[in-house]
């Protein structure tokens, strides 16, 4: 199929009409013979199912440590609680600073690292201090840790609370612990 205009014959009105034909003939002509064959959709790829933990790594049961990382009321702020259960399960809850949860994490700790963590986290006392003078700074966030499901420590900006030596080497391993089986988890 030849299509032949004359810039001559076309006046203005018939220029304005002539454009988006020349745009529309080469679709008009092209062959239906090398376009592909229609395939049907590919459904969406389905994320594969978690694991399911053995009997004896379920989150139930006693927590045996907890880390809140809370915000006071009002504070737009994103949140978590990472808890570590007697059975040696874990979660990590999070919402974001709209308060929408977020997709829980979890997995589970080897029984050597669950003892460890255990004996860490028994072998402190827990001793929280004043002191006499600290600063007025102040910040909606704020940590509440836990064991055996009762606070042992609160830690705020400048509220001058302190633990004991002993009991914040103990407390910073087990966070340091914690982590570490945080960072391995998908």
């Amino acid at each position: 199929m030849t299509v032949k205009f004359s810039p001559r014959r076309m006046s203005s009105s018939g220029m304005k009409l002539g454009l988006p034909l020349l745009a529309l003939i080469p679709l008009a002509c092209a062959s239906r013979a090398s376009a592909a064959p229609e395939r049907p959709a590919k459904p969406a790829p389905v994320a594969p199912a978690a694991p399911v933990a053995s009997d004896g790594c379920r989150a139930t049961g006693p927590v045996v440590f907890e880390i809140d990382q809370q915000v006071d009321p009002g504070a737009q702020l994103a949140t978590s609680a990472v808890k570590v259960f007697a059975t040696g399960a874990w979660t990590r809850d999070d919402t974001d600073a709209d308060g929408k949860a977020r997709a829980q994490r979890t997995g589970c700790l080897a029984k050597a690292d669950l003892k460890r963590l255990d004996a860490t986290l028994h072998g402190a006392a827990w001793k929280v201090t004043m002191a006499r003078m600290h600063c007025m700074a102040m910040s909606p966030q704020f940590k509440v840790y836990q064991v055996d499901g009762k606070p042992v420590f609160t830690q705020r900006l400048c509220s001058g609370q302190t633990l004991d030596d002993k009991s914040r080497a103990k407390l910073d391993a087990a966070i340091a612990q914690i982590d570490a089986e945080l960072a391995k988890a998908p």
